[in-house]
């Protein structure tokens, strides 16, 4: 009886070291400013199909006219696939409007939420806190 007594608290203290773990690295919540949503038209440089998630780098002329370089946080390609998306949606000189939750830290960095291909395809990020 307290052979299994032991067993039952060690699988609980497994349980609660182990599952703030499993979702540490999700920090889109903090990196990333859910309560604004920047749209940006640009020029894609480079396009990321990796996991854990894709990326889109582009470049956006700001007002001054100067170029900025962007990079778009997604989800991961699996869960992109699953929306319309393949690793050939994006490519090099594509324009591109994007519209991200920006950085927290006022970087040009954001998580995609809504992404319109030079076809006029829009595609959503799906769950933005994936």
């Amino acid at each position: 009886m307290k052979d299994r007594i032991w067993k039952i608290i060690f699988s609980g203290l497994l349980i609660l070291l182990v599952s703030p773990l499993l979702f540490a690295h999700h920090g889109t919540a903090a990196s990333y400013d859910s309560s604004k949503t920047v749209t940006l038209t640009g020029t894609v440089t480079k396009f990321v199909w990796s996991n854990p998630h894709a990326y889109i780098l582009f470049d956006v002329e700001d007002e001054k006219g100067d170029v900025v370089h962007w990079a778009a946080e997604g989800s991961s390609p699996g869960n992109w696939a699953r929306l319309g998306w393949t690793k050939n949606t994006l490519k090099f000189g594509d324009e591109v409007t994007v519209s991200v939750h920006p950085s927290t830290a006022g970087t040009p960095v954001g998580v995609v939420t809504k992404v319109v291909t030079p076809d006029g395809k829009t595609l959503t990020r799906g769950n933005v806190n994936d």
